[in-house]
């Protein structure tokens, strides 16, 4: 029994460290660097911006348009369209 130990003692010391394994993986390997997280989240969001500007404009003339027309937004049915 006590070279089953001595087998999992040999297998775990290697492990004992562990700030400095810690620190190895998610500083010294990690893939993901937060500069590089944070410029890529800067330009999605800058990027998620210009399009809501766009929609919000579009929606602006669709209003503009709707309140301008001479129908004044009267809802037609396509039966009533055909006659």
């Amino acid at each position: 029994m006590s070279t089953l130990w001595s087998a999992a003692d040999s297998l775990v010391s290697p492990l004992r460290p562990a700030r400095k394994l810690i620190s190895i993986s998610f500083g010294d390997l990690n893939p993901f660097p937060l500069r590089q997280i944070r410029n890529r989240r800067a330009y999605h969001l800058e990027k998620v911006r210009l399009e809501l500007t766009e929609l919000e404009a579009i929606r602006e003339d669709f209003l503009h348009e709707r309140d301008t027309s001479p129908d004044k937004g009267e809802l037609v049915s396509d039966e009533e369209e055909d006659t």
